[in-house]
């Protein structure tokens, strides 16, 4: 299955990192202790659960961070094991989740979850003052609240509500690029609590500086390199973000919450490319392009959730989403002379997705260790996508005519839910649940009309046990429906490789019996954890690239395939085992699956899936010095994508971020980091055929060197 991927260079280089990082704490650890006693008590690191605890819940107080000097909620958090999973590494994909669901790690505040399609937690969690954090419960197991996977741990955040507290965060900074670049980045944030009412409001900008240095070999299909082609991509971009949040909290239980977002994310790109022909006498200039694109993207979210209490055993938890995204474009193309620029063409791209949710669950308790849950979720999705793209002939422009370029979309969504949960035992629990889908979903535009009906039956099972209050083993098995891409059923533009790719009005979901096992063991007095799960999938309707007409392909759905693989997860807390204080983890995912391909009609895996996904995290707290530094890695294996007339291999290097920090008093941190400070190159190879894959006659081959810049900056964050 690919037991390759655990001796390739690039896991080894985390082994590397993560014995550097211990080595370092070991002797930066030394001098600190040996000045006398820390500036402040030691923390208190083992938590009293306050019920049972083979319930699967873990407390930390305020006293566990108190010497720490934390400032926001992300900071609390970033020292307790097992917390990584919280705040996904960068470069991981967006998840794509149909309606409110999700399979990640969450976190609730006060028992109720953060409501929202865009909402990130991360940053939610830094615009919370750690004053403000009465305890954090630490729950592995089944929670209602929230449709998290059954190997997930879900986070409650309980605030204080005693008296009326008032408290902000800020950020201010700025980013260099290796390029030169320079870009500011800063976050306000204010949230009260004042008897029944609370309130959290923010704003951030933050730089999304994205230069890259694209080169490409040209080989022959006799080996002869014959050309070269030379990229450079201009990414300079920065984002504003805005929040609110506003909560009462009504006698007897009942609270209601209001929340809001947006989201602005300006961009001014320019690619230039230049290729080469190798000829007998050196290299021959083929052309010389220069792409300059101009537009924004837009996200507006208003959110509300409200909570009711029915007696002592049941609740109705009513949850409401309006989200309106926006992608403008505006490009236009040169062809470089040496005394000056002719624009040749160009296209633009407006498309608006908006979404409505409302969801109702009511839950039960009909029995002593049972209880039911009914609900249902409606949903309206709708995307208005339009391209347009023109060619200048004489100094005129000749609109360009493109099948299926503009298209609007409609999805009425109906879910019906339904668990019960049975305790029959102390420590173990079986939940089965079956859930009824409905869709109705038209497509009209100038080339295609469409309506289709879809239904979808998803029962499930899953299992928790707590074989000891440390030791927890789960199962699951569940039919999945996957999320479709609207901007699938329309042509879309792929600039990268300047191709036009054909909407499919005819995708349909991919579907998957997916099982799933594992085991989470907790190490005494709260010195770490361990999980490692396995996972099976039969999935049906493939959705990857497939041939739409003679020569041209679009997304579509391949037919039947499997994958399977293994996950481990470690995090420890260094300080109970007799070392310094510090907090190391990370991940490694290692999978494969089997589909058949649309082109060639051979086996391989399924396509942009990685063979491997590492992380590692390290952060070391020097109490004494108010110093802490740390590392962030990732690393995704090598992936494939195939097409009617190519075969890519893809790999992507691996991003470390490290970061130092001191603390200044009066609630100040400082804060220096470096990214891509490996500054590996991703690469592709590129095989090209004549006539398509499945005549195999191969025409060149391209071997790709992506080389990402390294940037570097400095934060100085604080609370009022």
């Amino acid at each position: 299955m690919g037991s390759r991927a655990f001796g390739t260079p690039m896991t080894s280089q985390i082994l590397q990192t993560a014995w550097a990082m211990v080595a370092a704490s070991a002797l930066l650890s030394g001098p600190a202790l040996a000045q006398g006693t820390p500036a402040g008590p030691l923390p208190q690191v083992s938590p009293v659960p306050v019920i049972d605890e083979r319930q699967g819940i873990t407390v930390y107080d305020d006293n566990y961070f108190r010497a720490y000097g934390v400032v926001t909620a992300r900071d609390m958090l970033e020292r307790i094991p097992g917390m990584s999973g919280l705040f996904p590494a960068f470069g991981q994909p967006a998840e794509a989740r149909r309606g409110l669901r999700s399979e990640k790690d969450q976190v609730l505040i006060n028992g109720k979850r953060n409501t929202g399609k865009n909402t990130n937690v991360a940053d939610y969690l830094e615009r919370i003052p750690a004053t403000q954090v009465l305890r954090i419960e630490v729950i592995s197991g089944n929670v209602k609240e929230i449709d998290s996977a059954v190997s997930g741990r879900v986070v409650n955040i309980v605030l204080r509500t005693d008296k009326a507290t008032g408290s902000g965060t800020f950020v201010a900074g700025f980013i260099f690029i290796s390029t030169g670049q320079a870009h500011p980045t800063g976050q306000l944030s204010y949230s009260i609590e004042t008897g029944p009412w609370s309130a959290t409001m923010g704003v951030e900008t933050r730089a999304r500086l994205q230069p890259l240095d694209v080169n490409d070999k040209i080989v022959a299909s006799n080996g002869a390199t014959t050309g070269r082609l030379d990229e450079v991509r201009a990414r300079d971009r920065q984002e504003y973000t805005g929040r609110a949040r506003f909560g009462y909290a009504f006698p007897g239980g009942e609270n209601l919450q209001f929340g809001f977002f947006k989201f602005y994310y300006p961009l001014k790109d320019t690619d230039t490319s230049r290729k080469f022909a190798l000829t007998a006498t050196g290299e021959l200039p083929i052309f010389a392009i220069e792409d300059r694109t101009e537009g924004h993207d837009g996200k507006f979210e208003l959110t509300s959730d409200y909570v009711k209490l029915f007696g002592s055993s049941s609740k109705f938890l009513g949850l409401a989403v309006y989200s309106h995204n926006s992608v403008v474009r505006d490009s236009q193309d040169f062809t470089l002379f040496q005394f000056g620029n002719q624009q040749t063409g160009g296209d633009a791209r407006n498309e608006v997705r908006t979404e409505k949710i409302l969801r109702g669950t009511i839950q039960t308790d009909v029995a002593a260790n049972q209880q039911l849950e009914l609900g249902v979720e409606l949903a309206q999705t709708n995307l208005d996508k339009d391209l347009d793209f023109f060619s200048l002939v004489g100094g005129r422009r000749v609109d360009l005519r493109v099948f299926n370029s503009d298209t609007k979309i409609k999805e009425n969504r109906v879910e019906v839910f339904s668990s019960y949960s049975w305790k029959p035992v102390p420590g173990l629990e079986i939940e089965p649940g079956l859930a009824g889908e409905f869709s109705w979903l038209d497509q009209n535009g100038r080339d295609v009309t469409e309506s289709r009906k879809f239904k979808f039956a998803k029962p499930s099972l899953n299992v928790w046990y707590n074989i000891t209050e440390r030791d927890r083993a789960f199962v699951s098995l569940l039919r999945d429906v996957g999320q479709l891409t609207f901007e699938d059923f329309a042509a879309s533009f792929i600039r990268e490789d300047n191709e036009f790719v054909a909407g499919n009005p005819n995708l349909v979901p991919e579907k998957a019996w997916v099982f799933e096992v594992g085991n989470e063991y907790r190490l005494a007095n709260d010195a770490g954890l361990l999980q490692l799960k396995g996972f099976y999938k039969r999935v049906s309707s493939v959705n990857d690239r497939v041939q739409l007409g003679p020569a041209f392909s679009g997304p579509g759905n391949l037919g039947n395939g499997i994958a399977y693989g293994v996950r481990l997860e470690s995090s420890l807390k260094l300080a109970k085992l007799g070392l310094f204080d510090g907090v190391v983890g990370g991940t490694y995912l290692i999978q494969d699956s089997e589909v058949t391909d649309a082109f060639s009609g051979k086996k391989r895996r399924f396509g942009k899936q990685p063979k491997y996904e590492a992380t590692f995290n390290y952060r070391h707290d020097i109490q004494s010095w108010g110093f802490s530094y740390g590392v962030e890695y990732t690393h995704f294996g090598p992936s494939i994508e195939s097409d009617f007339g190519r075969f890519d291999r893809r790999t992507t290097g691996a991003d470390g971020r490290f970061f130092v920090e001191k603390q200044l008093g009066r609630g100040l941190i400082l804060r220096a980091f470096n990214g891509n400070a490996f500054k590996i190159s991703n690469t592709r190879q590129r095989t090209l055929y004549a006539t398509g894959q499945a005549a195999g006659r191969v025409t060149s081959i391209e071997y790709r060197d992506e080389k990402p810049s390294s940037f570097f900056g400095f934060r100085l964050r604080g609370t009022f």
